[in-house]
């Protein structure tokens, strides 16, 4: 089903590129992140984690595919 991030922003990336933070955004990195609650809005970025910090419990989920793809 189309969700309302595909209507209003399709072209923007695709899913397997947001769990990956070695691929940039066509207009920001991912590389880094502000968690949001951690030391207010002036907290320091950090890097981001593959899936999002969820590793451990999806990376099977994603074996074989090329995550670096934009659908």
């Amino acid at each position: 089903p189309i969700n309302s991030w595909m209507q209003s922003a399709p072209r923007e990336y695709g899913f397997y590129s947001n769990v990956n933070p070695e691929v940039a955004h066509p207009r920001w990195s991912q590389a880094s992140e502000r968690r949001i609650g951690e030391d207010g809005l002036l907290s320091r970025k950090r890097k981001t984690l593959m899936f999002n910090g969820y590793a451990d419990q999806v990376a099977g989920l994603y074996a074989g595919m090329d995550l670096r793809k934009f659908f």
